[in-house]
């Protein structure tokens, strides 16, 4: 993997309540002009800015809560300002809730009043479901100050991170029950009723962290059920300029798609690693695996009578990658392969998760698209005016930030930054942390996975401006946009493998033609897929050896299911195998 050089951050957040104390148009240290209260423009962005090595105590939170970064601010870097005599080291942060001109997006209260009630739904279980990670790092006093809350469409940010100990109160739920309640009026008519008896219970302390995010999940997906959706999927990959090998695998190809039984609502990129032939065996075993097990869990969320939460569906998912990475890893004891001759791969995998739920409108489509990874394969989700990067890679710079030993811009200069901590079939499934995230196909979107041959040298963040817009107004086919950007990878990162996979989604009323059926896509492969005649057979092989494992793994569960719960059942057959033995039995005693 190769990274470009950082674009360094010109607006800034000057994350101390002292920082509100200097006026607006004030240069700091020659450098920062202050646009308004806490919101900095950096005037030499070329320049490093200063770096604390250990982190103070107040920029801890940032590296911990790295993983949520969709969501969050991150460390830049530190000013110092000197105040009665003492010198008080100010965070400066990026990644900040701002527009393209740097001007802070909408607060929480300046935006409730006109949104709609999908959107009031789910930007407070957004908030919910920070919850946790933030009273577990002593920051949830930042829930509480409802400016710091600001909305990108339908994303939750925050301005910063609020540390506990700063404000002095204990913050539950019962607190914010009472904040909600007292300050988001105009809630929309629809959900305004079981809105206000939701915070009534939490101000009383009769409802716990769980009710309420079950409460609310159900507001918003009867809410997003009311939306239509229209999807379309197209995938292919390339082996690159100065590659004649290929260890990239995906779902689905065109052939694929045509008897997929979810309709294209399975998306995967497996980026093979140590190893010329290990790579490839490893990437297309864990394909092959994760479709397998996750039409079973779509089979099992379509027959279920009741809505299964979004942490029980990670948890689903994270075990179901789990099993392709020990799969992989039984494999590679199979054959004797240790250290750096073990096989893996990197893994994306999105599910557009189509759970039936009741609405005004007959039964409609939950809206959930769940992604999962582990490795450096990505996933964005891209519209007319933003591109977001949904997964956190796992190298060595994403380490050093989240044990707060560097800081995101500057980690990436580490000797070692893009080396893997962590890849399907290198490590026992229980030292495996697979990153599971829910969100919501609510807003016209381009969901891209892609392996790091695409998203290298900042790749997608300077060309998807090209391709939202056509995409999205069907000016182009989806099969002839991946075409491009694999021919534009081709040009600019034609040094690796190169996979995407584009999953379309539309919830807008279409404008001239009905395009609510998936996309057919050519049964050919792309021109810049090709694929060896021993590739195909290697593909057989897998799926035989896949078939076979799953086989008398299914037979395994029957027969100790059958034996916990029917032992009856058991020993009635065991004597009308055997009638002697239980008289023999008594003659030996």
């Amino acid at each position: 993997m190769t990274i470009a050089q950082p674009l360094m951050s010109r607006y800034l957040w000057a994350a101390e309540r002292q920082a509100t104390w200097i006026p607006a148009d004030r240069l700091v240290e020659d450098r920062y002009h202050v646009i308004s209260p806490q919101l900095w423009l950096d005037t030499k962005p070329q320049e490093p800015p200063e770096i604390l090595s250990p982190l103070p105590r107040q920029a801890l939170a940032y590296a911990h809560l790295y993983q949520y970064k969709l969501h969050l601010p991150q460390i830049h870097g530190f000013c110092s300002l000197k105040r009665s005599g003492e010198t008080v080291e100010i965070p400066l942060l990026d990644n900040i809730p701002i527009d393209d001109e740097g001007k802070l997006l909408p607060s929480l209260v300046e935006a409730w009043s006109t949104a709609t009630p999908l959107n009031q739904a789910y930007w407070l279980w957004q908030a919910i479901d920070l919850w946790a990670p933030l009273a577990g790092t002593g920051v949830l006093s930042s829930s509480i100050v409802m400016d710091n809350l600001r909305v990108d469409g339908w994303c939750l940010r925050l301005c910063e991170l609020i540390p506990d100990y700063t404000t002095g109160n204990k913050v539950t739920l019962s607190t914010l029950g009472t904040l909600w309640l007292q300050t988001l009026p105009g809630t929309a008519p629809e959900i305004a009723d079981r809105l206000r008896a939701l915070f009534i219970k939490m101000q009383a302390e009769k409802a716990s962290l769980r009710d309420v995010a079950t409460e609310l999940n159900q507001i918003v997906l009867e809410q997003a059920a009311q939306l239509p959706l229209r999807w379309q999927i197209a995938g292919g990959t390339d082996a690159g300029a100065t590659h004649q090998h290929n260890e990239d695998s995906y779902y689905p190809t065109p052939l694929e798609l045509a008897h997929d039984p979810t309709g294209g609502k399975i998306a995967i990129i497996c980026d093979g690693v140590a190893g010329h032939e290990g790579g490839e065996v490893a990437s297309q075993m864990a394909v092959k695996l994760l479709k397998i097990q996750t039409q079973n869990l779509f089979d099992d969320l379509l027959n279920s009578r009741e809505i299964v939460s979004p942490a029980q569906i990670c948890s689903t998912i994270a075990a179901i990658v789990r099993v392709a990475n020990n799969t992989i890893t039984v494999q590679n004891q199979s054959q004797g392969r240790e250290d750096r001759r073990r096989m893996g791969t990197t893994m994306v995998m999105a599910l557009q998760v189509a759970q039936p739920i009741s609405s005004p409108n007959g039964v409609g489509n939950s809206h959930e698209i769940y992604i999962a990874h582990v490795g450096d394969s990505r996933a964005y989700w891209i519209t007319k005016q933003r591109c977001q990067l949904l997964t956190i890679d796992d190298d060595i710079s994403t380490r050093e930030v989240k044990q707060g030993r560097d800081v995101p811009w500057h980690s990436i200069s580490h000797p070692q930054a893009t080396a893997l901590t962590q890849a399907l079939g290198m490590k026992p499934g229980e030292l495996i942390y697979p990153t599971v995230q829910r969100f919501m196909a609510i807003e016209d979107g381009i969901l891209l996975l892609c392996s790091d041959g695409l998203s290298d040298r900042d790749l997608v963040e300077s060309s998807w401006q090209d391709y939202a817009t056509r995409i999205l107004e069907t000016d182009i086919p989806l099969t002839e946009a991946v075409q491009s950007w694999l021919a534009l990878a081709h040009r600019k990162n034609g040094d690796d493998n190169i996979s995407l996979v584009l999953m379309s989604c539309q919830v807008s009323p279409p404008a001239k033609i009905d395009s609510s059926q998936i996309v057919k896509i050519s049964s050919s492969e792309p021109s810049v897929d090709r694929r060896s005649d021993s590739k195909l057979r290697l593909s057989r092989a897998i799926n035989l050896f896949l078939v076979l494992t799953t086989g008398i793994g299914l037979l395994a569960a029957v027969s100790i299911v059958i034996t916990f719960f029917h032992p009856d059942l058991v020993e009635n057959w065991r004597r009308q195998i055997n009638p002697n033995r239980d008289r023999q039995v008594q003659l030996n005693r």
